[in-house]
């Protein structure tokens, strides 16, 4: 028991040190990040307040305007008013509600919490990807790319390596090609 929670805790401090990895994007100006970080915040400050959705259970990222939900919902009723919380959301410009609903259990929180931390470990060594601009989310085997990147080949190359990556059985390829908005 001692050594699975070490390795939960290992896994977590992980996928944090990686979390703040990919909050550096360079192909995204810093007015926009500092805009979709507020964005995210009255989202999920939303989330917590409504009885009907356990916001625990929903990452909320916001990348350039558009909110990616990723997570576990209990019923399809959650999963629809979680996607409406997120489009009243002033500065919602596009919404991907990737949310799946069922029960989210330890077990398969932590199996996602390790194949997050699989491919973007598999981003990072890869020389050609500037893993930093690149937000990796698992739910359920199902991985979501989120990001910008500078090529069609990068982006073809970070499919291939999700894909590669054992315990994903389907990727979210989300990410956007080109210099964002300035």
């Amino acid at each position: 028991m001692k050594r699975y929670i070490w390795i939960t805790a290992g896994s977590l401090m992980s996928v944090a040190l990686l979390t703040l990895v990919g909050c550096t994007s360079s192909m995204v100006p810093s007015n926009t990040r500092q805009e979709d970080s507020g964005v995210t915040s009255m989202i999920e400050a939303a989330l917590e307040a409504n009885d009907k959705v356990n916001a625990k259970q929903v990452e909320v990222q916001t990348r350039e305007g558009v909110v990616y939900l990723v997570g576990v919902v209990k019923t399809e009723e959650a999963r629809r008013e979680a996607g409406r919380i997120a489009w009243r959301t002033e500065g919602v410009r596009g919404l991907e509600n990737d949310l799946t609903v069922g029960e989210r259990t330890v077990g398969g929180w932590v199996d996602d919490v390790m194949i997050s931390s699989k491919v973007k470990s598999q981003l990072i060594r890869n020389s050609e990807i500037r893993a930093s601009d690149i937000d990796v989310s698992s739910s359920q085997g199902v991985v979501t790319l989120i990001g910008r990147v500078s090529s069609k080949e990068i982006k073809a190359n970070a499919d291939r390596i999700a894909r590669g990556t054992k315990g994903v059985e389907s990727v979210n390829n989300e990410l956007l090609v080109g210099k964002g908005r300035s």
